[in-house]
């Protein structure tokens, strides 16, 4: 019938995202741990409807699409709970009971994608922040969270991370969906229960985790608030009842003790006996501790952002920022684009190697100084990123040879000329003889105004020579001036076609 949407059309518009780049997924190996090995790249262009078809069709590579747009808004996120021993319809369960907007999928490895839509583009920080605490509340607090950053750098040459679509080979697939029994769903059953579930934004800014949440725990850590209400998990009671007895420390310094006897009787079911009770009491008095968030099971229902501004939570000062994904750009020098609390650094190597400079960079970036842990964890923790690290082929123009290229230009043509030899002491290139002549340390400032700060002086001459530039000494108003030189670059000289504007014409 003529205007009818088609499934293909439905299912590119439930998946609309960041139209400029897609990402492609080439497995390689196994991992130490059983998981496959894979290297994933950003695709520059458009996620063309032909890309959309052979995905549907089975046709390697499969697709994935970055969900967060220029605009820093997404009409998708996704918590990406990367098991592949979970068990799916567990999980759907917990889903369906807390009756979360979510819409679980078989994932590519064989875990869990559970997808939230909205009905327009709304702010990818207000996703994340929802799927934080959705993930949280289910026990994925550790699962990564598309879109994995608040804003994407494009500017810069950023793209963002893509997430591996359902539907590969359409119904005939391992990445299926299930509904709210259970059950599978077809790719159009899909497409219509995304539709039911999808959310506006003034919905999704209003939507709470825990309903009726009763005031427990006052201006303590989120997870701690969330097991009390719903139970500590068998084998995990000592350690929750360690956790609390750090919260009692830290809200009741004169009544600790009593209120840890309390907390067991309440919140813990059955109870732990009196002699681990006394045990955990013991250790509680030798020294002040900080809570166990990397230790179950706490560390499944972790969410630092809000814990981190309650005034019995986790003190900034101590705590690691969270981590995401690492991204690079491969050019030369690499730059590199990482996830820290949400917000998208860009680094050159050096700031991953050394932790001041790292740190550094989180201060200037999101006013943060993380603090620093042993030289080996720090390389086990660049090392674990780098082992799922994204790659970014750029374009020649988007790459930071090209960047300086385009910048070098720029300061040789566009600004304000030099009409004299002498002149260059006023900081201004001079062109005579097909050449533009000009001092390092005016293209550097050039270079710092406009934020680039890729290149060390010995790579900006290095560069400038690859470009045929040459350096000379000079004698300009009785003082010796180093000089570069380097061929003219085109300008443009032809007028610009101008429309024929009539008098009555509207402007």
């Amino acid at each position: 019938m003529t205007g009818q949407v088609t499934t293909l059309e439905r299912f590119i518009e439930r998946f609309s995202g960041l139209d400029r780049a897609y990402g492609t997924t080439e497995v390689v190996g196994l991992r130490e741990d059983g998981k496959k090995k894979v290297n994933s790249f950003v695709q520059h262009g458009e996620p063309t409807e032909v890309l959309w078809q052979k995905h549907l069709a089975g046709e390697e590579p499969s697709l994935g699409i970055i969900p967060i747009t220029d605009d820093n808004s997404c009409r998708w996120g996704c918590i990406d709970i990367d098991d592949f021993s979970l068990d799916l319809k567990s999980v759907n369960a917990r889903i369906q009971e807390r009756e979360f907007p979510l819409i679980l999928c078989r994932s590519k490895s064989g875990g869990a994608h559970l997808f939230l839509f909205t009905s327009v583009y709304v702010p990818a920080s207000l996703m994340r922040v929802k799927l934080s605490e959705m993930a949280a509340s289910l026990g994925f607090a550790s699962s990564e969270i598309f879109p994995k950053q608040s804003e994407v750098l494009s500017e810069r040459g950023d793209t963002g991370n893509f997430l591996n679509m359902p539907y590969f080979g359409g119904d005939d697939t391992t990445r299926y969906s299930l509904n709210a029994e259970g059950n599978v769903n077809t790719l159009d059953e899909f497409l219509d229960y995304a539709t039911e579930k999808q959310l506006t934004e003034e919905e999704l800014e209003k939507f709470k985790v825990i309903k009726n949440e009763k005031q427990v725990l006052k201006d303590g850590p989120p997870c701690l608030q969330f097991l009390v209400t719903q139970g500590f998990p068998q084998g995990t009671r000592n350690n929750g009842l360690f956790n609390l007895g750090i919260y009692a420390k830290l809200s009741d310094a004169d009544n600790w003790e009593a209120k840890v006897e309390e907390y067991n009787r309440e919140y813990l079911s059955p109870p732990l006996g009196s002699s681990e009770v006394l045990t955990i009491l013991k250790q509680l008095r030798t020294k002040e501790y900080n809570y166990k968030c990397n230790d179950q099971p706490i560390c499944s229902h972790c969410n630092s952002g809000v814990c981190k501004t309650r005034k019995f939570g986790i003190s900034p000062a101590t705590a690691m920022p969270s981590f995401g994904s690492l991204t690079k750009q491969n050019s030369n020098p690499p730059v590199w684009f990482l996830d820290v609390e949400g917000s998208r650094l860009e680094m050159i190597t050096e700031d991953l190697q050394n932790q001041t400079r790292f740190q550094r960079v989180c201060m200037e970036t999101i006013d943060k100084m993380p603090p620093k842990m042993s030289d080996r964890a720090w390389q086990g923790v660049i090392q674990n990123l780098l082992d799922n690290v994204t790659i970014i082929d750029v374009p020649k123009d988007a790459s930071i040879e090209g960047q300086f290229q385009d910048l070098l230009e720029a300061f040789c043509t566009d600004r304000a000329q030099a009409q004299t030899r002498e002149e260059i002491l006023l900081g201004k290139p001079y062109t005579e003889d097909n050449k533009t002549s000009f001092r390092l340390s005016d293209l550097e400032a050039y270079l710092q105004r406009h934020n680039f700060r890729q290149f060390t002086r010995p790579k900006i001459t290095a560069r400038l020579r690859d470009l045929g530039a040459e350096h000379s000494g000079q004698n300009i108003k009785n003082k010796f001036v180093n000089l570069w030189a380097i061929p003219t670059f085109d300008t443009q000289t032809d007028p610009f076609d101008l429309p024929d504007f009539k008098q009555d014409d509207p402007i």
